[in-house]
């Protein structure tokens, strides 16, 4: 029997709280996804009440459920055995990603119940192949994520770049990484649910006391605030792309430039500007080949290629305390590289494993790529991720995974890994 995907999904954890929120959205990216090996993370004491690492984002917050129609999407219930490339992946990395969402869903255990057997057997596994695949094959039966239509979906992937920037701003260091401005003032509906007020999440500034539309990007330049660091206009612009990435100071300090809110105004792709006016051929428009326009043409031209993207991305400065782990996403844990995926958490509650069937990249200039199947962990959204056909894969740190990551928009089909404790009888085979 087909269940509705948002029903299905967001069941898993509904029986089993009593109060529920939306988690933010904010945003923006072999045999299976091993590239770097990270640190293994401390198994969750599942007594202990640790706090994540970002007071926006309790791991345990979930999406309201969602109206239902004829054209809502499905999931079929299957085993194993029928997701393919499963029997010769290896889901190590997939594994260490788990422990970190076990970590935040150790806030509550009332809370996320479905979650607890699972993370608590992960403290007794080996981190090696069998055992990890092992692992997930009794803990969690797989589901089938497709339209009505069984149209394929989408995977993109994003990065943290490295920066070389300067305390002082000075020839080649020019563009400031502004940190939040205190007059910018967010509404987030779900504060106001009583009022009756809905929509999306605003931002802006008070004044004369309403709340009217924040400064533009180029309003902002011109106006100054408080600089975190100075890079150059083409590094700083994709950083707020990407929304967070490491700054490396000329005396040898590594600082993280994490996320902390943008102006709400809407985003403008200088890509498709470039191809607009000719400077860049439809289908060329890559970072590589963006960051080689701005570096050809100037500062000047630059800045005013970017101006016409009216919003403007802020950040808050942390130190780097692993630098084999990326930065902390929506659900309060490190992203871990290949096996961290952007979701839209208003179909998959994060920390839920999901195998993807798709294409990535071998090398740099791999624009077809080559066939891969993998488990990655919905730890992070992203405003561009909408919708249950929709996934963004965090590729790692660095000028490398820039490049991968910016060739990566290609098909992909989607199964979601369910508590084994939340399986509904009478809808499936489960092993």
């Amino acid at each position: 029997m087909m269940k509705s995907a948002p029903v299905l999904l967001l069941a898993l954890i509904v029986t089993a709280c009593a109060t529920r929120s939306v988690p933010p959205s904010e945003g923006a990216p072999a045999a299976g996804p091993v590239q770097t090996e990270p640190t293994t993370p401390a198994p969750p004491d599942v007594k202990a009440s640790e706090s994540v690492s970002r007071e926006t984002s309790p791991a345990i917050d979930l999406p309201p459920l969602p109206q239902i129609d004829e054209g809502a999407d499905k999931m079929g219930r299957l085993r194993f055995v029928d997701l393919p490339g499963w029997a010769d992946g290896d889901q190590r990395q997939a594994f260490l990603a788990f422990l970190h969402s076990c970590t935040a869903f150790a806030k509550n255990w009332e809370a996320a119940i479905s979650w607890e057997p699972a993370c608590q057997a992960s403290a007794t596994v080996k981190t090696n192949a069998l055992e990890t695949q092992a692992f997930f094959e009794r803990y969690f039966v797989p589901q089938k994520v497709q339209t009505q239509k069984d149209e394929p979906g989408l995977l993109t992937s994003y990065y943290e770049p490295e920066l070389e920037v300067r305390a002082k701003p000075e020839p080649g260091f020019e563009e400031p990484v502004f940190a939040r401005p205190d007059d910018l003032v967010t509404v987030d509906p779900k504060d106001f649910a009583a009022t009756g007020f809905g929509g999306r999440k605003l931002m802006g500034r008070v004044e004369a006391g309403k709340l009217v539309p924040y400064y533009t990007r180029d309003e902002i330049t011109k106006m100054g605030g408080k600089a975190l660091a100075w890079g150059s206009p083409a590094e700083v612009f994709f950083l707020q792309v990407q929304g967070s990435g490491r700054l490396h100071f000329k005396d040898g300090r590594i600082l993280r430039a994490g996320f902390a809110g943008h102006n709400g105004l809407a985003y403008t792709s200088i890509g498709r500007e470039l191809i607009r006016d000719g400077s860049l051929e439809p289908g060329k428009a890559s970072k590589g080949a963006i960051e080689r326009w701005m570096k050809k043409v100037g500062s000047e031209k630059t800045r005013a290629l970017l101006a016409k993207n009216k919003r403007y991305v802020f950040f808050a400065a942390s130190p780097v305390v692993d630098k084999a782990l990326g930065p902390v996403g929506t659900q309060g844990v490190p992203l871990t590289a290949r096996a961290s995926l952007a979701v839209d958490p208003a179909y998959f509650p994060l920390g839920t494993p999901i195998w993807v069937d798709t294409r990535l990249p071998v090398h740099d200039q791999d624009w077809k790529a080559e066939p891969i199947q993998f488990l990655a962990i919905a730890q992070d959204t992203g405003g561009a991720i909408k919708g249950p056909m929709r996934g963004d894969l965090f590729w790692g740190s660095g000028d490398a995974a820039g490049r991968r990551a910016g060739i990566v928009k290609h098909e992909a089909r989607w199964w979601v890994l369910v508590p084994r404790s939340f399986a509904r009888e009478g809808s499936g085979p489960d092993t």
